[in-house]
């Protein structure tokens, strides 16, 4: 495992930061005083820097890749006691830098580290922040499977989050730089435009005032900054030979921009070479031998705690372990194989079991179900105060547009000031990403009680047959899900409108809360009605901690459709269970 990996620029501004144990500080210092400051080179070692799987060794070697338009990268490797550590400098055409470490131990088997170190460096230059830390413990889980250490001594230590204190700073980055080299870090103030795009600001203080140029709707004559507002629509996903487009998951996004600045002969590693030891602390009995529940007990509390970590319910974390146990005790281990390792791979293969949905769950062949009956597709979005629903909501209708459908947007929350404004600002951004006029539109009828909804998800299905709209999406009032009485309106709610599908908004980083927000949701519907989906928003502020997920689905047995990671139309993924999988077990 790796002990430490940098981003910086030369001038000791540091940008990223990942360090699971001890810092390393010696090493990164030693490397800038003898290779940065004096420049040093480092002897080449011929045909060591070859893409090759016939080259074992890529140690001890300096090299400079021309890159395209200009951009020039440099491979080096230098070693600092019982440590080696490998480091890429990028130099950008406008000849701003960046340099890329990674430090390991000197008894790890470390096989092509350049071609890891390269992945991070395009994975960084083309991702912002909060993407750039999934991509690289997705890519890290990558190379885990992938490393074989030649001494048991060295283990992992717990992981710590991600910071960004590291390294004196020598000078205070420019706005130029930050520009060129997409610097992660020192935001600037962010200002939101009333069409929902936003820009960075140094600290004006001009006023915000959205009162001038309005037109005939309400809304701003400035054509709004779609590419801002969409994201990469190159990641959001692809249509099939079927003509259905289908959301893209994380690991398949990372992968897009792995392959698309990769070289041609560049290969993927082997991940079934070793076994990864995100558990190496628990190490204890090897062997091929009886599991008995004293056993079980040595590992178990280490498990449980693990999975706590990962914002696991401590209850469902206790309930998994539980299911564990009484799956090992009495079973063998495999040949040279740990009880600790059995017991990591039998918690392992129970996720994969319970955030697997057990049927299928495919809405663009239901909706088209419903369109031959010339009858809309009604979905309804829930959740607590605060989530994202209308957000998501939004991204749901970007989304079915792209299926070409028609969709008629629902403001059925008449509580919340500013509600029917928001979901006409999306509107109004999403008409004018729409293939054909009239594909998406609002019905509202203003603010009012808990009456006032069910007539308005009565009228606006009525509106949505006679007017041959595909999908109704129906945004719903926050709601704390603790409180009775905002939590029985519900009820009639879904007798009014009897939406196809209920979808909860959750967020990843609510932790053990979850639990009791996705039990009081699902039977707030009434008699033989519950959620069918959830959607589990902000995804890309929590880093591995997706315990929240694995307390929802185990809480209600209901299944993930989409997860959030950002504020673009496109930044919807379907769930990919070995992602999470991979991020609870890291």
């Amino acid at each position: 495992m790796i002990d430490q990996f940098l981003v910086f620029k030369p001038s000791g501004i540091v940008e990223f930061n990942y360090q699971p144990g001890k810092n390393f500080s010696h090493v990164t210092n030693s490397f800038i005083e003898d290779i940065l400051v004096s420049e040093r080179k480092i002897k080449p070692v011929a045909g060591s820097e070859v893409k090759d799987d016939e080259a074992d060794e890529e140690d001890d070697d300096f090299k400079e890749e021309q890159l395209d338009d200009g951009e020039y990268q440099t491979l080096g490797s230098y070693a600092s006691d019982t440590h080696n550590l490998k480091y890429l400098f990028y130099r950008n055409q406008s000849n701003e830098k960046l340099v890329f470490v990674i430090i390991f131990s000197s008894l790890l088997n470390f096989r092509k580290p350049y071609d890891f170190l390269r992945d991070i460096k395009n994975l960084y230059l083309n991702s912002t922040s909060e993407k750039f830390e999934q991509f690289f413990n997705l890519r890290l889980k990558n190379l885990e499977s992938s490393l074989k250490t030649t001494s048991d001594s060295v283990t992992p230590k717990e992981q710590t989050p991600l910071s960004r204190d590291v390294t004196p700073v020598v000078e205070k980055p420019t706005k130029k730089s930050k520009k060129q080299i997409q610097a992660k870090s020192g935001k600037k103030s962010r200002k939101w435009n009333a069409d929902g795009s936003y820009y960075e600001d140094d600290g004006d203080s001009t006023p915000l005032d959205f009162s001038q140029n309005l037109d005939d709707t309400g809304s701003t004559a400035t054509t709004a900054n779609l590419e801002q507002l969409v994201g990469n629509k190159d990641n959001f996903g692809k249509t099939t030979k079927s003509g259905e487009f289908l959301v893209s998951d994380l690991s398949e996004e990372m992968d897009m921009i792995l392959s698309s600045k990769a070289a041609p002969s560049s290969k993927k590693a082997d991940s079934s070479s070793a076994t990864s030891k995100p558990f190496g602390f628990l190490r204890n009995i090897i062997g091929g031998k009886t599991i008995t529940k004293e056993d079980i007990n040595k590992v178990k509390n280490a498990l449980s705690h693990h999975l706590v970590k990962k914002n696991v319910s401590p209850n469902i974390a206790n309930s998994l372990i539980s299911e564990i146990e009484k799956e090992l005790i009495g079973s063998k281990t495999q040949n040279f194989t740990t009880v600790e390792e059995t017991a990591k791979q039998s918690l392992k293969q129970q996720l994969i079991k319970l955030l697997t949905p057990n049927s299928s769950i495919n809405l663009l062949n239901e909706i088209q179900s419903k369109k031959v009956k010339h009858e809309p597709y009604v979905i309804s979005v829930v959740g607590v105060n605060g989530v994202g629903k209308s957000t998501n909501l939004s991204k749901l209708a970007y989304w079915l547009l792209q299926n070409n459908y028609r969709v008629l947007i629902t403001a059925c929350d008449t509580f919340r000031s500013g509600a029917v404004e928001q979901l006409r600002t999306h509107v109004n951004n999403l008409t004018k990403l729409a293939h054909t006029p009239n594909q998406i539109s609002l019905f509202e009828s203003g603010y009012g009680g808990s009456d006032l909804v069910a007539k308005i998800a009565i009228g606006a299905i009525k509106h949505a047959k006679e007017n041959g709209f595909d999908v109704v999406l129906m945004d719903t009032a926050g709601r704390r899900h603790n409180d009775s009485q905002l939590m029985a309106p519900l009820a009639s709610f879904a007798r009014a409108a009897d939406p196809d599908k209920i979808i909860m908004v959750g967020e990843a980083l609510v932790g053990s809360d979850s639990v009791m927000q996705a039990l009081n949701f699902n039977k707030a519907f009434g008699a033989n009605r519950h959620l069918d989906f959830f959607i589990v928003s902000k995804c890309d502020t929590v880093g591995d901690l997706i315990g929240s997920m694995v307390n929802m689905v185990y809480a209600t047995g209901i299944p993930i459709l989409f997860v959030g990671t950002g504020q673009t139309y496109t930044d919807l993924r379907t769930l990919s269970v070995d992602w999470a999988v991979n991020m609870l077990m890291s």
